[in-house]
């Protein structure tokens, strides 16, 4: 992706401050024409910023993985693949029949809140059986 500045038709260098803040939260590259110095900023929001760095893509400079487009994106998607293949530690959890039942109950705009909170609880924990006692500790703990 390159920038073009609009009233020079001239495409924009990636400036190198600033470009990933210490917080992480969000990703701010800056952009600058070289011929009328006119700058632009692109900013990302915290998911947006995440995924990027997970993926591995450099921002800004020059990479030893190659200099074709995309090039760094490209070689990172198979490291991102396999993190994700990884699965999650909420894959290893097992629900009883009757905590699948309760979950069901709880309403559905809520639901999924109420099962990644039970799914919390457990893996801070270290139990691996969710059953209606974890269920039971959890709506103490939590108020539900």
């Amino acid at each position: 992706m390159k920038f073009l500045c609009i009233p020079c038709d001239e495409q924009m260098e990636t400036q190198t401050d600033g470009i990933m803040p210490e917080e992480n939260k969000n990703l701010a590259m800056k952009f600058k024409c070289k011929k009328c110095g006119h700058m632009i900023a692109m900013l990302t929001n915290q998911f947006e910023t995440e995924f990027v760095s997970k993926l591995g893509v450099e921002m800004g400079g020059a990479s030893s993985v190659g200099s074709g487009p995309m090039s760094m994106v490209g070689s990172q998607l198979s490291q991102a693949k396999k993190e994700l293949d990884k699965g999650k530690p909420e894959d290893n959890l097992v629900w009883t029949e009757e905590a699948q039942v309760r979950i069901k109950k709880v309403p559905f705009f809520v639901r999924n809140m109420a099962k990644k909170t039970v799914i919390n609880f457990a893996l801070e924990k270290g139990v691996t059986l969710i059953d209606a006692k974890l269920m039971d500790e959890v709506r103490e703990k939590v108020g539900m």
